[in-house]
């Protein structure tokens, strides 16, 4: 989780400026739920190529955000399926829904990593990858619940800077993952 900070030093403001941009229009698109179902993948994918770039040291390009355009049929079709499956799972009990969620968790850096693979072969390749190691995403995630809790105390105004350092502490686990084997 160190690691993560050290990944943003510098960056802190242009994450929180992309953090907001990405949760305005995620925020507006709630209102309608079919939009938030057709533009959750493109915008995530975007977004995580966004933190990838400025963890990078790369100038921050909020044009990033909405890259995941450049990729719209199958980050469309990745993130219907995820929705879909993590709702499904959540109907049945909370827990499957949260094993899903966490087995499904690396496709969209798996996605930004490699820019033609196919939603469905993203969401497989994740649910290998995830394969023994869900309990260890559910751990690292579970940490930040504090920090949930004080974003919440804010009135949300911390999760732009908060919700970046989550993005990165995953971005580090897939890499660890990824590249350790």
């Amino acid at each position: 989780m160190c690691y993560a900070k050290q990944m943003l030093a510098g960056n802190w403001g242009s994450a929180a400026l992309g953090t907001l941009i990405y949760l305005i229009i995620m925020g507006a698109l709630s209102c309608s739920y079919v939009g938030e179902l057709i533009l959750y993948g493109p915008l995530t994918l975007g977004y995580v190529l966004f933190i990838i770039g400025l963890c990078g040291r790369h100038q921050p390009n909020y044009e990033t955000l909405f890259s995941g355009f450049n990729n719209f049929a199958q980050s469309l079709l990745a993130g219907l399926l995820y929705s879909l499956a993590v709702s499904i799972g959540t109907a049945f009990l909370v827990v499957p829904g949260i094993i899903i969620a966490l087995g499904f968790g690396m496709t969209f850096f798996i996605m930004a990593e490699h820019p033609n693979i196919s939603g469905v072969d993203a969401l497989q390749m994740s649910w290998r990858m995830m394969e023994g190691h869900k309990w260890e995403l559910f751990c690292l995630n579970f940490r930040f619940i504090g920090w949930w809790c004080l974003c919440i105390l804010t009135l949300g105004i911390g999760f732009f800077w908060f919700y970046p350092y989550v993005v990165t502490a995953n971005l580090n686990f897939y890499r660890n993952l990824r590249y350790a084997r």
